[in-house]
């Protein structure tokens, strides 16, 4: 294989493009799940794992030992984590982009907090392991078609306080403080993975060619 079969524009596209495909795939996946496309529970949860982490993530996989195999650069390896990077923050970053997308904001009253002990059990070579996390259930009194109830992991608001609210008017996404809300840093650090990506895969697929194994025997 001669340097301009390596260097063809369809490879230097694949390069670039592949980064943003894979992020474009898990935020599609992402979204589809907080609009109910993939259905509720357990089955939705199980089709945004499998089109949000595993395709892309796979797909990437396959790219990245393509493009190393090819080129012989360790810059295909980089450009692949800062995609699975990507990758990562285009799917954990849904729910705030949906908040910013069709949320409500609106103020509500702290009516009551209540605390609660919730103990998570798991098997481990040694025994087994209890993880006990304290769960803060705050009451709210919110206008007509806001949260009835916010559960955090810390007190955010004490009875009598004021919270400002975003909500999802079709329920399929947590409500969140307006204040907690990072959909524009969200966009930009996915922006600079993806961006990462394929500027590493294109300086990879035009750099110099891998030697051939016979080459490499000869020295």
């Amino acid at each position: 294989m001669n340097d301009e079969e390596l260097r063809s524009p369809g490879w230097v596209a694949a390069a670039a493009g592949a980064p943003a495909l894979a992020a474009g795939v898990a935020l599609a996946a992402g979204w589809a799940g907080a609009t109910g496309w993939l259905g509720g529970g357990w089955l939705g949860d199980a089709w945004v794992a499998l089109f949000g982490l595993f395709v892309p993530l796979s797909g990437l996989a396959l790219h990245t030992y393509a493009q190393a195999e090819r080129r012989g650069s360790a810059l295909a390896v980089l450009a692949g984590l800062s995609a699975a990077v990507g990758v990562f923050i285009a799917l954990m970053g849904v729910d705030d982009l949906v908040l910013r997308g069709r949320g409500v904001e609106v103020t509500c009253v702290v009516r009551e907090v209540a605390s609660r002990v919730e103990t998570d059990s798991s098997y481990r070579p040694e025994g087994q392991y209890l993880r006990r996390t304290t769960q803060y259930d705050h009451r709210l009194d919110c206008p007509p078609g806001g949260p009835a109830g916010l559960t955090r992991e810390q007190e955010i608001a004490k009875a009598g306080e004021e919270l400002r609210l975003v909500y999802d008017p079709r329920g399929r996404v947590q409500s969140e403080r307006a204040s907690d809300l990072h959909a524009w840093g969200l966009r930009a650090a996915i922006l600079l993975a993806v961006g990462l990506a394929s500027l590493w895969g294109v300086l990879g697929a035009l750099g110099r060619p891998a030697p051939q194994r016979g080459e490499r025997g000869r020295r």
